[in-house]
């Protein structure tokens, strides 16, 4: 299909064992899209939702309203690895009943909501001094890795079963579940890593949409793949203009604030589709913030 000249989003269901960057590189040739991005990483050994977007609206990750991610995980208690995670070789093993350690589980859950800080697993691709972590880790060479500031928003226990335990977490853009299942272990007073792990949702949209693109390895340049309407995934108010204005916001050009009913950021749409992101400059003009043609 020809989709190349598209601005789009994308929700697609990424495999176990694929890269984020896979799935962008996969979207890219079969379709011939200039640009690929995506709204948060997933790892390797994760699987489930993730939002692409195509062109020009890579370009508005950050406009996006809800940036939260909901998973369902799976950890193993008992265990430990270098990558918090069963991709790597199993380092330290306790003989432990997760199904003892019920209220203590569900306590720490309890306690995960709200804003705290989180140091990041030494195997992610983080950047500290210019450097990914996972490099620092695959060199042997020691680092000293930032904290970052993290949100939970919600924490479901599931099922707690011989060493193992099932909860669902909502967290904010950027939190690491290997580092907190490792925080897990850490409460209950023993190892703990990642045996599954599934994005069920980003923001509001969940894995149970319409647009969902299932079957990736599949996909190739015949297929029909879905986009996922803008308004969806970016909450600002719109000003639809005519075709006859696409030279003036290509070349950047001021507009009166006349056109404009209150202070904050305006999409710029054209046949509906989002052109540029407008802002206010001074008394008499709004400027554009990103132009996307």
């Amino acid at each position: 299909m020809q989709l190349s000249h598209k601005s789009n989003f994308y929700l697609l269901d990424k495999p176990k064992t694929w890269t984020s960057q896979d799935l962008c590189t996969k979207l890219k040739k079969n379709f011939k899209f200039k640009k690929v991005g995506h709204s948060g990483t997933l790892d390797p050994n994760a699987d489930g939702l993730m939002l692409l977007a195509t062109n020009g609206y890579t370009k508005l990750f950050d406009y996006i309203d809800n940036t939260n991610k909901t998973y369902k995980v799976i950890a193993i208690l008992g265990y430990s690895s270098p990558t918090l995670d069963v991709d790597s070789e199993i380092t330290k093993h306790d003989d432990i009943s997760a199904v003892q350690l019920k209220p203590q589980i569900q306590e720490f859950l309890t306690k995960l909501v709200g804003e705290s800080t989180q140091t990041p697993p030494i195997y992610s691709a983080i950047k500290v001094k210019g450097k990914r972590l996972y490099k620092y880790a695959r060199q042997n060479q020691d680092v000293e890795i930032p904290e970052r500031k993290i949100f939970v928003e919600s924490t479901e226990l599931l099922e707690v079963m011989d060493n193992k335990v099932t909860f669902e977490i909502t967290v904010s853009k950027g939190t690491y579940i290997r580092s907190i299942v490792q925080q897990l272990g850490e409460y209950v007073n023993t190892y703990a890593i990642v045996d599954t792990l599934t994005r069920t949702a980003v923001g509001n949209i969940n894995i149970n949409h319409k647009s969902l693109n299932t079957n990736v390895e599949a996909l190739d340049y015949n297929s029909k793949i879905i986009s996922l309407d803008w308004v969806e995934v970016i909450n600002l108010p719109k000003i639809e203009l005519d075709v006859e204005m696409y030279e003036i916001i290509k070349n950047g050009q001021l507009l009166p604030r006349t056109m404009f009913s209150n202070e904050e950021n305006y999409i710029i749409s054209i046949e509906n589709n989002i052109v540029a992101i407008y802002k206010p400059f001074n008394e008499k003009y709004y400027k554009p913030e990103k132009v996307l043609l």
